[in-house]
């Protein structure tokens, strides 16, 4: 028997149509509720869907906490950096004065030897 075939006993159709009418209905009620707009939220930024446009923007940040925030942690960055930098100095200051140690004695140790 083909899966295709017309049924004997009758149409489902009639029934299939009313449940989805009656499913639509009850979604309609929900949709209003669907309409609400979509927030994503990653890190400190917040993204908003307008379901209007059907466009995605941002929402700038309340009192500008997110710009003083990042001026704190530049500012930390930087005091980090300029203390990475200086310790590199002193590293280099370190070995420069070795290898002049160095020098020096092999000098001696020519002069002993020769």
């Amino acid at each position: 028997m083909p899966f295709f075939s017309k049924s004997k006993k009758g149409s489902v159709k009639g029934k299939r149509r009313a449940g989805s009418l009656s499913s639509l209905t009850s979604q309609d009620s929900q949709k209003q509720d669907d309409n609400m707009a979509i927030k994503l939220q990653l890190d400190e930024n917040e993204l908003i869907f307008d379901s209007a446009t059907g466009q995605w923007y941002s929402e700038p940040p309340t009192g500008g906490t997110n710009a003083a925030h990042l001026r704190k942690q530049n500012i930390t960055l930087q005091d980090q950096n300029n203390a990475l930098r200086l310790k590199n100095e002193i590293l280099m200051d370190m070995v420069v004065a070795l290898k002049a140690d160095l020098a020096a004695r092999d000098k001696e140790i020519e002069m002993l030897n020769g």
